[in-house]
C-alpha cells in the first residue's frame, strides 16, 4: 500500500473516533400548551408583580388611640350665694306692767300706799308697731289699757298726752272717756295722719295725773 493511502487511512479513522465523542443533540419537541395557561400565568405575574409592589411600600404604623383620663377628682361643692333681705323691723311690743307715780289729784277707790296708786298694763294695740301706710292716710291709734294701780283713772284728773317723738297726730291731748276704776280696761284713742314723705316714724304718748306721768305709750309706723 502506499503511503498516500496509508495517511488517508490514518484520517479517516481519526475523523471518526471524533465523531464518536461528540454529544448527540436531541431538539425537545413543542409541546402544546394547556388550555387558560396563558391566563393563569398573566395572574400569577400579576399577583407577584402586586406583592413585589406591596412589599415595596413603607410599613404604616398604626396612630395610637389615645384614651381619655376620667377625672377623678371629687368635684368641690359650687358656693351658693346666698341674699339677705333686710326687712325694718317693728318695733317689740312693749308690755309696761309697773308704771307707777305717787298718788296724786282725786279720784276713788284705794286707799293703798302712794306707790301703788297709779299703774297700767299695755294690753293690746292697733295699729301693731311697723305698720306701712301711704302717704297722708288718715288713722286711729288705739291702746287698750288695764289699770292695775289702786285709784280710779278720774276722767277729770287723768289725760292722755303726746309726751315726745314725730308729728302726725291731730290733737296733743285727750280726756278720758270715762273713770276707769283698778282692773278695768280702757282705750286711749289718738287720731293721726300719716307723715307725707316716706320713712319711718315713732310717737310717744302717756297718761297723766296732775304734773305726774305714768303708763307710757309707743307707736312706730312706716310711710312708703
Amino acid at each position: 500500500m502506499s503511503a498516500r493511502k496509508t495517511k488517508l487511512l490514518s484520517w479517516l479513522i481519526a475523523l471518526s473516533l471524533v465523531l464518536a465523542c461528540v454529544p448527540s443533540f436531541t431538539v425537545p419537541s413543542a409541546s402544546t400548551p394547556a388550555p387558560g395557561a396563558v391566563n393563569t400565568f398573566i395572574a400569577q405575574t400579576a399577583n407577584a408583580a402586586s406583592t413585589s409592589t406591596a412589599a415595596a411600600l413603607p410599613t404604616s404604623t398604626a396612630t395610637p388611640t389615645i384614651t381619655p383620663t376620667l377625672n377623678t377628682d371629687t368635684p368641690s361643692p359650687t358656693v351658693t350665694a346666698t341674699v339677705i333681705f333686710i326687712l325694718a323691723s317693728p318695733t317689740p311690743l312693749v308690755f309696761p306692767t309697773f308704771t307707777r307715780v305717787p298718788g296724786v289729784g282725786g279720784g276713788s277707790g284705794g286707799s293703798g300706799t302712794s306707790a301703788d296708786n297709779y299703774a297700767c298694763r299695755l294690753v293690746s294695740q292697733e295699729p301693731p308697731n311697723g305698720r306701712a301706710f301711704n302717704p297722708r292716710d288718715d288713722f286711729d291709734a288705739v291702746w287698750n289699757v288695764r289699770n292695775i294701780g289702786q285709784k280710779t283713772w278720774d276722767r277729770n284728773s287723768v289725760d292722755y298726752i303726746h309726751l315726745s317723738g314725730d308729728d302726725f297726730h291731730r290733737l296733743e291731748g285727750y280726756d278720758l272717756a270715762a273713770n276707769v276704776t283698778p282692773g278695768q280696761t280702757t282705750n286711749i284713742v289718738v287720731d293721726m295722719r300719716a307723715p307725707r314723705n316716706p320713712g319711718t316714724y315713732r310717737t310717744r304718748w302717756t297718761l297723766r295725773v296732775g304734773s305726774e306721768n305714768f303708763c307710757p305709750l309707743e307707736l312706730t309706723i312706716v310711710v312708703r
